[in-house]
């Protein structure tokens, strides 16, 4: 995709077929790219997921980790949220009841969020199997 000429010193990579740019990504900072992925754009994703995360490395395992984390929690505010809890705002709520109040939300969140991908796992397996012959 590129040729490095010395540290801090690259050119990017010109496609054969149609001599654009292979993946323009390379020279960019993270947040232009994470930016681009906010706005869905393919070839930001393309780079993403061809780039960038490398099966096995421990850099990936922590990110997605902390992506992992951060969207059961994302997902537990938004049932909690949706509930509408008639607490009212009391202060007189006990320690204990707050907490268990907490961990049922969690818990629903990571039961659904579990299902979810094991659904759609599934899902992909059984629609890929009977569709086509991929290797990859």
């Amino acid at each position: 995709l590129f040729v490095q000429y010395s540290p801090g010193n690259i050119r990017l990579m010109k496609c054969d077929v149609c001599k654009a740019v292979a993946d323009p990504y390379i020279e960019c900072e993270f947040m232009i790219i994470l930016i681009d992925l906010i706005l869905h754009k393919t070839r930001a994703y393309r780079h993403l997921l061809f780039n960038k995360l490398h099966i096995g490395s421990s850099l990936d395992k922590g990110i997605l980790c902390q992506f992992i984390l951060m969207h059961i929690v994302l997902d537990a505010f938004r049932i909690s949220v949706s509930k509408n809890n008639k607490a009212d705002g009391d202060s007189s709520r006990s320690t204990l009841s707050t907490i268990c109040n907490c961990s049922e939300v969690l818990g629903d969140a990571l039961l659904g969020n579990i299902i979810f991908t094991a659904m759609l796992l599934l899902g992909v397996r059984y629609i890929l199997k009977f569709s086509f012959d991929i290797t990859r």
